[in-house]
């Protein structure tokens, strides 16, 4: 299905062209006029141009008639304007493209952008990556593939709701206490809290989604060895002592090689797209017309 979706950006040779300079003769550009706004800077007026393009080749090779989305669309539409209507889904579409409803319609003209744009990114059997070829992209785009250390921590909490008007005055108190105590002391000194250990290993951002942004800042600033706080959440008042950090690290490919190689089809097909309409552009003159 996907395949034949792509196949009308290689009519007429434009794509094959384009990757191996077999076509010697163009053929005759075909004219289009544009219209935008008066103010319109290059890169407006460029995106103009490809998504008037794209439409125009989509619609040419009548995509509109294929696509189920665009379908079901459109016969939602005229169950709504022939509202009673007896007639099945086939014959109101029909219908519908001859009141030529999909012209203007802003979901119509979307799924075909989307369509023709995820044909051009489509990579080519022959163009799949190698496990060396997904090897060296993990290396090069390392910093995409990271993962990262965990952050150790001993932790004693103090809660807002089974404090509320000594919150304060005990923090002060704890903080003068916690350089005495260790280990299991410290499950004596706080509260508790659902998830919450009194001596914790998690991810930065793990850390993040349990206390908010402000704990994790601290915690991730915070000397290793010393207490810190007490540090705020929606929850009340934490103190921390931050016992280890493990540094950022890459996994090996075989425990990532779905993303990396995702990751290598997405860099891929924005490189092909780019190619594939900078072909189908040359085949076009184009007229821009600004409004006044």
């Amino acid at each position: 299905m996907f395949r034949a979706l792509a196949h009308f950006f290689l009519i007429g040779g434009l794509l094959f062209a384009a990757r191996t300079g077999l076509q010697r003769v163009r053929p005759p550009a075909q004219e289009i006029s544009i219209e935008v706004a008066s103010d319109a800077d290059d890169a407006e007026v460029e995106q103009k141009v490809r998504e008037v393009i794209l439409l125009r080749e989509a619609r040419k090779y009548e995509w509109v008639r294929r696509d189920p989305i665009i379908f079901q669309h459109l016969v939602r539409n005229m169950r709504f304007i022939e509202a009673g209507s007896q007639e099945g889904d086939t014959q109101l579409f029909a219908r519908a493209l001859e009141l030529q409803l999909h012209e203007r319609d802003p979901v119509v003209k979307a799924r075909l952008l989307h369509r023709a744009r995820a044909a051009l990114s489509r990579v080519p059997e022959e163009e799949l990556p190698s496990e060396q070829e997904l090897e060296a992209h993990r290396k090069r785009y390392s910093r995409r593939f990271e993962r990262e250390g965990e952050l150790r921590l001993e932790h004693v909490f103090l809660s807002r709701s089974r404090r509320p008007d000594s919150l304060d005055r005990d923090a002060a108190r704890l903080a003068a206490e916690l350089s005495a105590r260790t280990g299991e002391e410290l499950a004596s000194l706080g509260d508790p809290l659902p998830g919450l250990r009194p001596v914790q290993s998690l991810r930065p951002t793990q850390w993040r989604a349990s206390y908010g942004e402000p704990f994790a800042d601290a915690v991730t600033r915070a000397e290793i060895g010393s207490w810190y706080g007490p540090v705020p959440s929606v929850y009340g008042l934490h103190f921390v002592r931050v016992l280890g950090r493990a540094e950022r690290f890459l996994p090996p490919l075989e425990q990532i090689e779905a993303e990396v190689r995702a990751d290598f089809l997405a860099d891929k097909g924005r490189a092909l797209a780019e190619q594939r309409l900078h072909a189908l552009r040359n085949a076009y003159a184009v007229q821009v017309r600004r409004r006044p």
